[in-house]
C-alpha cells in the first residue's frame, strides 16, 4: 500500500473516530435532556391535574372529573391516565395506543427512554378520595431524537465527504515531491537519467531531492563514461585507426558468424596496389587521405546491403562481405568497386583507368574461413597477374541453385499457403541454467525440401517483402504459444520491416489481439534498423510498450555506431554478436571490448546472452565475461509443430 493511501486512511480513520465521539456525545446529551423534561413534564401534570380534580372528587362528580381528565389527555402526549375513585371503586381511564409516526421501529425497539410512571393519592384533608396514575408516552422524545440526530448525521456525513476530498488534494499537494522522488526512483532502476527534479520548499524532502538529482547526475556520466569506454575499446580492438572501418580480427569475426548462420553470397578482396605509389611520390598524408575515401565509397556502395561489413585488412588491401543469393551480383558490385575507386583519382577531362583488382569467393555451403579466404586470396593473385580492373571469382555458378526470381516465388507461395516450419532453440541463464526464452527458427517446407531462412532472407530484404514476411510469422507464432502454454518465444523481426512505417498500420491490431501473449512473445530487433531506422524502430518499440511486450537486441555490438540507443530505448535484453563470442577460445584474442559492451548493456538494464554457444568449454569461459545467459547448439534446438 502506498504511503498517500496509509495517510489518508489513518487521518480519515481518525476524523472518522473524532466525529463518532462528537455524535455520541451529543446523542447522549439530548437523550438526557428529552428524558428530564419528559419527568419534568409528567411531574407538573400530575400536580396540575391532582388540584384540578380534588374539588369535582369532593362533590363526588364523576363527569366533571372525567372532563378533566378528558381535557389533559387531549393537551398533552400521555400512553396512560387512570383515576381510580376509592370511594366508589370505579375507574375512569384514558390510553393512547397510537404508534410513533416518523421514527423507524428500529429505534424504538433500542429502549432508548424508560417507561416513566407517576403515581398519587388525591385526598381532601384526612380522606383519601381516589387514586391517580400518569403514565408518560416517549413518542415525542423519539421523534426529537430521531429529528435531531439525523440532521447531525447528515451534516457530519457531508462535512466528512467535504474533509476528505480536502485531505485528498492536501495530501496529493504535499506528497508531490515524494512521488517525484518515487518516480526518479524508477526512472533510475531503468537506467533513464535525463529528468531532474524540482526542489520542493518542505525542508527534508528538499535535502532528499538535492541528493537524488546529484545522484541521477553522477549515474548518468557514470553510464556515459562506460559507453564512451566500450567504443575506445572496440577502436582499439576492431577498428583500423586511419580508415575507420572494421580491421582484419572485425572482418574475421563477421565472417564467421555469416558462416554459422549458414549465409548465402561471397567474399571479395579488394587491393589498391596504387597506394603504395602515392605514399612513396606524395606521402603518407596523401595516402592516408586516399585510404579515407576509398572506405567513404565501399562504405557508400554497401549501404543498401544487409548483413555486408567491410574492412581494412592490411596497407593496400579491403576485404567485403556480400550476403545474396546470386553470383551476378558480387560480380556487378565488383565491377561498381573498380569504377568508384578509379573515379577518386582519374582527371575529369580524361577517360579513367581502374586502379584497383578485386578476387571473390563465393560460398559454396560446405566452406569454413580458411577456404574460403584462400579461394578470395587465390582469385585476388589471379586478378594482379591479368590486369588492373580484373575481377576474378573462384567459384562459378553451380548447377541446381536457384535464382532470384524463383527465391521469390518460393517466399510468396509459403506466405500465402503457410508452408512453414519451426524450430526453436532455447537461451539459458549462466547462474542456474534455468531458460529464458527460446528463439524461433523458420524455414520453408516445400516438395520435400527444407529451405532454411538463411538461404531466402537475402530475396525477402532485396524485394522489400519484410512486412509480409514478418506479420505471417508472428500470426504463426501466436498459433504455436496457444497450443504450448509453457513456451515462451522470441521472434526476429527483419530489417525490411522498418525501412518505412507500414508496419504501425497492422502492429496496433495484432498487439492488442494477443495481449494475453505478452509474457510469452518476445520481440527481437536487429542492430542494424536501429542504426538505420532509428526512427521507426522508435515508434515501433514504443507500441510494444503500451501493450505491455518485451524486446531484445540481436547483433548487438555489430556496428561501430554509438550505444547510446541502450539508454534511448531500453531493450530487455541484448543477443552479443557472434563475430565477438566466436573467438574466445583464441588465447590472444582481446576480449575486454566484449566485457566492454556487456556492461554497458548492464548499465542499460538489459541482460546480455551470447549466441552460437557451441559447447561446454565456451560456455565455461563465457561466463566470467558479464554475460548473464547463452543460446547455441551446446542446447538441441527442438521442433515445433
Amino acid at each position: 500500500m502506498t504511503l498517500y493511501r496509509q495517510l489518508l486512511i489513518t487521518m480519515l480513520l481518525l476524523f472518522g473516530l473524532l466525529f463518532l465521539i462528537t455524535y455520541w456525545v451529543q446523542f447522549s446529551s439530548t437523550r438526557s435532556y428529552l428524558q428530564q423534561q419528559q419527568e419534568t413534564n409528567l411531574n407538573n401534570t400530575a400536580t396540575s391535574l391532582g388540584l384540578a380534580l380534588t374539588p369535582y372528587l369532593d362533590d363526588g362528580d364523576k363527569l366533571g372529573a372525567e372532563s378533566v381528565i378528558q381535557a389533559v389527555f387531549d393537551g398533552g402526549y400521555y400512553r396512560t391516565i387512570r383515576l381510580e375513585l376509592l370511594t366508589s371503586q370505579e375507574v375512569v381511564e384514558q390510553i393512547n395506543a397510537s404508534t410513533i409516526q416518523g421514527v423507524p421501529d428500529w429505534f424504538v425497539k433500542l429502549g432508548l427512554f424508560p417507561e416513566i410512571i407517576n403515581e398519587s393519592i388525591l385526598t381532601s384533608g384526612w380522606l383519601q378520595l381516589g387514586k391517580l396514575k400518569i403514565i408518560g408516552h416517549s413518542g415525542q422524545a423519539y421523534h426529537e431524537l430521531w429529528a435531531g440526530m439525523s440532521r447531525l448525521a447528515s451534516w457530519f456525513i457531508v462535512g466528512f465527504l467535504v474533509m476528505t476530498i480536502l485531505l485528498m488534494r492536501a495530501l496529493h499537494f504535499l506528497l508531490r515531491p515524494l512521488k517525484q522522488i518515487c518516480d526518479q526512483a524508477v526512472e533510475i532502476e531503468q537506467h533513464h537519467f535525463s529528468h531532474v527534479i524540482p526542489e520542493p520548499k518542505t525542508h527534508e524532502l528538499k535535502q532528499v531531492v538535492q541528493a537524488i538529482n546529484t545522484l541521477t547526475n553522477k549515474l548518468e556520466v557514470q553510464f556515459q563514461e562506460q559507453a564512451d569506454e566500450a567504443e575506445l575499446l572496440r577502436e582499439h580492438v576492431y577498428v583500423d585507426a586511419v580508415s575507420g572501418l572494421g580491421n582484419r580480427a572485425y572482418f574475421i569475426g563477421q565472417v564467421n558468424a555469416w558462416i554459422a548462420d549458414s549465409g548465402r553470397g561471397g567474399v571479395m578482396l579488394v587491393a589498391v596496389d596504387m597506394l603504395e605509389d602515392i605514399y612513396r611520390d606524395e606521402g603518407y598524408a596523401a595516402r592516408d587521405s586516399m585510404v579515407k575515401s576509398i572506405a567513404s565509397a565501399l562504405r557508400e556502395l554497401l549501404q543498401g546491403w544487409s548483413g555486408s561489413a567491410v574492412a581494412r585488412i592490411s596497407a593496400v588491401e579491403y576485404a567485403v562481405l556480400c550476403p545474396t543469393n546470386g553470383s551476378q551480383q558480387l560480380l556487378e558490385l565488383a565491377e561498381q568497386i573498380n569504377s568508384r575507386i578509379a573515379a577518386l583519382v582519374v582527371n575529369p577531362m580524361t577517360s579513367g583507368q581502374a586502379l584497383s583488382v578485386i578476387g571473390i569467393a563465393e560460398q559454396d555451403g560446405d566452406d569454413d574461413l580458411s577456404i574460403l579466404l584462400t579461394k578470395a586470396d587465390n582469385a585476388l593473385a589471379k586478378a594482379r597477374n591479368e590486369r588492373r580492373g580484373a575481377v576474378v571469382m573462384a567459384a562459378g555458378y553451380r548447377p541446381g541453385m536457384m535464382g532470384k526470381l524463383a527465391w521469390r516465388e518460393l517466399v510468396e507461395d509459403a506466405i500465402l499457403c503457410q508452408r512453414w516450419s519451426f524450430k526453436a532453440q532455447p537461451a539459458c541463464r549462466f547462474v542456474d541454467g534455468s531458460q529464458l526464452h527460446a528463439e524461433l527458427f523458420a524455414s520453408i517446407s516445400r516438395d520435400g525440401i527444407d529451405y532454411l531462412a538463411s538461404q531466402f532472407l537475402p530475396v525477402i530484404e532485396q524485394f522489400d517483402m519484410g512486412r509480409q514476411f514478418d506479420r505471417a510469422i508472428l500470426t504463426a507464432t501466436v498459433g504455436l504459444l496457444k497450443q504450448q502454454l509453457e513456451l515462451t518465444l522470441a521472434v526476429n523481426i527483419t530489417i525490411g520491416t522498418f525501412c518505412s512505417g507500414e508496419v504501425l498500420n497492422w502492429l496496433p491490431k495484432f498487439l492488442s489481439e494477443n495481449e494475453n501473449l505478452k509474457s510469452r512473445l518476445l520481440f527481437e530487433v536487429p542492430e542494424t534498423a536501429i542504426v538505420k531506422y532509428r526512427e521507426h524502430v522508435s515508434k515501433f518499440i514504443n507500441l510494444l510498450r503500451e501493450h505491455g511486450f518485451k524486446w531484445g537486441v540481436d547483433h548487438y555490438g555489430r556496428h561501430f555506431q554509438s550505444l547510446d540507443y541502450l539508454k534511448m530505448l531500453s531493450p530487455s535484453y541484448v543477443k552479443v554478436d557472434h563475430g565477438y563470442t566466436s573467438q574466445i577460445l583464441n588465447p590472444s584474442t582481446d576480449t575486454s571490448f566484449l566485457s566492454a559492451v556487456c556492461r554497458a548493456a548492464h548499465n542499460a538494464g538489459a541482460l546480455t546472452i551470447a549466441t552460437r554457444v557451441e559447447n561446454e568449454v565456451e560456455v565455461a569461459v563465457l561466463a566470467k565475461l558479464h554475460i548473464d545467459g547463452y543460446q547455441g547448439f551446446v542446447h538441441s534446438t527442438f521442433k515445433l509443430s
